[in-house]
């Protein structure tokens, strides 16, 4: 079983690259633990054109070949760190006759003289603030996040070219010289759209040449980063629809639901099937209501009324559907009901009021069980009602679209996954500096796209079925 690639594998879609990759460590991520360590490299390629970057950064990579270790296979700025005082002072010497010092006097916000005299000693700019050398580091974060970018590949493939020097890279003569020809073309070359996926899979795997990886300098980035900046909060705003049509809409249900429930009066009043048929949709009929009268388009709670308008649909249609093979089923779905009510207050009985305040009035849904039966004569079964899930339901009432696009978004709300957590409840730190983290949505700012459309379309569906079963006045319609 097979969904976009994906292998179904013990209860699980398995993503194809999680079959031939095991998941990387934050440190061997791109963003997190990748770009920090090559920041340095970022701030020069910024300052030229990029022809004359990529040259320039190839010349300054070469130099510092010389210094780092055989062992040390990336131009990391953790491992110029690790070099003496003295091999320090002299390569930094030799960037200077390369670039101006103000190209990497951000990075002093980071590596202060507490953690390399050296580098804040060559680096250091007073004409710029804390604050200016801060934007600067937080836009080149921005600037290089996409790991597919031209940009950042262009940075990979610099990383590429220092691997090669360490002479790391064995690879065929051919695939060698093409992407040899990189820095030489532009983007918009044809070959270049078949060596940038090269040049990205190389510097992907690139970690796996590094025995143990060193953190601390990572550690530091970013915590002295997100003390640095302050977070930027965003949410999405989805616009609250000028419900124009909602009172009519609303009249005319309540108008179709009113005379099904006179037709039953008096015409059908120990029906099963109408009764259970007419219970469930004014059922859906009150949440409906709530969810016009308390105005819950944009809200958690009207996710969940929606998915109670889904399932009461669904069910409806399957009762009809198993109504040819069991004729009881009306009785069946009753006692079903019920008999998770009565499990309710068994399990009262059994321990007593544990919550004197609670919303369950045990006494009163008792009474419910024993309407029309004694309790011992009703069942608590711990199935789904007719052994069939609502996803097979929907299946067997030709719904299966209805489950697959609206009710399974619904549960992940009602069931509280993150999910519906992140969408509903948290904002998003617009900082590159903070990781672009999220914030919990105490003020509730976030609000969520209107359920309005969805409902509405669930009621008049709900509502077809009556019809469909009992007929409705034509001069009625559309009043």
């Amino acid at each position: 079983m097979e969904y976009k690639g994906h292998k179904f594998k013990k209860g699980k879609f398995i993503t194809p690259f999680n079959e031939l990759l095991t998941q990387l460590g934050k440190e061997e991520q791109w963003y997190l633990g990748r770009l920090p360590e090559y920041i340095w490299i970022a701030l020069i390629y910024k300052s030229n054109s990029r022809q004359e970057s990529l040259q320039l950064i190839e010349s300054i990579l070469q130099e510092l070949n010389k210094y780092l270790p055989p062992e040390d296979n990336h131009p990391k700025i953790s491992n110029i760190l690790k070099l003496s005082e003295e091999q320090q002072q002299v390569f930094y010497g030799y960037l200077l006759t390369k670039i101006d010092k103000s190209i990497l006097s951000p990075l002093t916000n980071i590596i202060s003289y507490s953690v390399s005299r050296p580098f804040a000693k060559y680096f250091s700019n007073h004409q710029e603030s804390l604050e200016e050398k801060t934007k600067l580091l937080e836009e080149i974060l921005k600037h290089f996040s996409s790991q597919h970018s031209n940009q950042t590949t262009d940075l990979r493939y610099l990383i590429f070219y220092y691997m090669k020097l360490k002479n790391r890279i064995i690879m065929p003569a051919q695939h060698l010289e093409l992407i040899e020809q990189y820095p030489l073309l532009e983007h918009d070359n044809p070959l270049m759209s078949m060596i940038r996926p090269s040049i990205r899979t190389l510097e992907m795997v690139s970690p796996s040449f590094e025995k143990n990886i060193d953190t601390t300098y990572l550690k530091l980035f970013w915590e002295r980063m997100s003390e640095l900046t302050e977070c930027e909060l965003f949410q999405v705003k989805f616009d609250v629809e000028d419900l124009v049509d909602k009172k009519e809409s609303l009249e005319q249900i309540h108008n179709e639901l009113k005379y099904f429930t006179d037709l039953f009066h008096t015409t059908s009043p120990l029906d099963h099937k109408m009764l259970v048929l007419l219970g469930m949709t004014t059922f859906s009929y009150k949440r409906f209501l709530e969810l016009v009268e308390h105005n819950l388009y944009n809200t958690i709670a009207g996710r969940s009324i929606t998915r109670s308008l889904i399932e009461i649909y669904i069910m409806m249609k399957y009762l009809l559907l198993r109504e040819k093979e069991k004729e009881n089923i009306w009785e069946e779905y009753q006692y079903y009901g019920l008999g998770q009510f009565k499990l309710i207050t068994e399990r009262y009985e059994d321990s007593g009021d544990i919550y004197p305040n609670s919303h369950v009035d045990y006494k009163y849904i008792g009474l419910l069980v024993e309407e029309y039966i004694n309790k011992n004569f009703i069942d608590m079964d711990l199935k789904y009602f007719d052994n069939h899930n609502i996803k097979k339901k929907a299946e067997l009432v030709n719904e299966s679209d209805l489950y697959k696009h609206l009710y399974d978004y619904d549960s992940i709300y009602e069931h509280g996954l993150w999910g519906a957590i992140r969408e509903s409840s948290l904002l998003k730190c617009d900082k590159a500096s903070h990781q672009f983290h999220c914030v919990p949505d105490i003020e509730n700012q976030q609000n969520l796209k209107s359920v309005w459309h969805d409902a509405k379309m669930l009621m008049q569906k709900t509502l077809e079925i009556l019809k469909g079963l009992y007929g409705y006045p034509s001069h009625m319609e559309g009043n």
